[in-house]
C-alpha cells in the first residue's frame, strides 16, 4: 500500500481536519442551550417551534463536519497498515471505535432534525421521550472516543505518534471514561445525560482531538520521512 509522503495528498488530512472543526464549531454555535432533562415536554416543544430553522441548519453542518472527520479517519486508518503506526487488535479497536463514532452522530442528527421538522405540530410528551433518546447519544458516544484514542496513546507510546498527540489523546481518552458516569447522571446537574459534561467539556476536547490527529497526519513524519507518496 502507498503511504503519505511530501506530495499533495500529504495535505488532505489537514484541509479535513479545518472543514470538520468549521462546520461542528458552526453548528454547535447556532443552538445554545438545549432543553436538559429536567425540562418539561413543553419547554422542549416551545424550544423547537422557537429554533427549528436553525436545528435543520446545524444537521446540515453535521453531516459536512462528518465528511471531513471520515476523511481524517481514514488516513490515520492508511497509516495504521501502511506504516505499522497502529498494529494487531488496536488498529481494528480504532477502526471499530471511528465507524461508531460516525454512526452516532448520523443517527442523533436524525432525531434532532426530525424533531425540528413538524416541530408546531408536535405533542409534548413525544417530544420529550425522543429528546431523551437524543441527550444519551452524548454518554454513550464515550465508547467510541475511548476506542478511538486509546490506541493512539499506545502508539505513541511506541514512538509511532508524537509525544504531544500521545499526551492529547490520553486526557481525552481519561476524560471521555470519566464522562461515562453520565449515563446515570441525575436531572439538572453538571453530569446530566446531554448536560454540560456532554456538551461543553467532552464536545470541546472532542473537536480538538480530531483536529489535531488529522494536522499530525500530514506533518509529522515520523520515522518513515522518505515514504512514499500517496496517489
Amino acid at each position: 500500500m502507498k503511504q503519505l509522503g511530501v506530495g499533495p495528498g500529504r495535505y488532505v488530512a489537514a484541509t479535513a481536519a479545518g472543514l470538520f472543526a468549521v462546520p461542528y464549531v458552526a453548528g454547535l454555535s447556532l443552538v445554545v442551550g438545549l432543553p436538559g432533562v429536567d425540562k418539561s415536554g413543553d419547554a422542549v416543544v416551545s424550544f423547537l417551534r422557537d429554533h427549528a430553522s436553525a436545528i435543520r441548519l446545524q444537521g446540515l453542518l453535521v453531516a459536512w463536519g462528518a465528511l471531513a472527520l471520515v476523511v481524517i479517519l481514514a488516513y490515520v486508518v492508511i497509516l495504521a497498515y501502511a506504516r505499522d503506526r497502529l498494529q494487531g487488535p488496536f488498529a481494528h479497536v480504532f477502526t471499530i471505535g471511528s465507524a461508531v463514532a460516525v454512526t452516532e452522530f448520523s443517527i442523533v442528527t436524525w432525531f434532532w432534525s426530525g424533531l425540528a421538522l413538524h416541530a408546531d405540530r408536535l405533542d409534548p410528551g413525544t417530544a420529550r421521550a425522543l429528546m431523551d433518546v437524543s441527550s444519551m447519544w452524548g454518554p454513550i458516544l464515550t465508547v467510541a472516543d475511548v476506542m478511538v484514542a486509546a490506541p493512539i496513546v499506545l502508539a505513541a507510546r511506541a514512538g509511532l505518534f508524537p509525544r504531544w498527540l500521545g499526551i492529547l489523546a490520553a486526557v481525552f481518552a481519561i476524560e471521555q471514561l470519566i464522562e461515562t458516569v453520565t449515563i446515570v447522571g441525575g436531572p439538572g446537574q453538571f453530569i446530566s445525560p446531554g448536560g454540560p459534561m456532554n456538551y461543553d467539556l467532552g464536545g470541546t476536547l472532542f473537536i480538538v482531538f480530531f483536529v489535531a490527529l488529522g494536522l499530525n497526519v500530514s506533518f509529522w513524519r515520523g520515522r518513515n520521512a522518505d515514504a512514499d507518496q500517496l496517489r
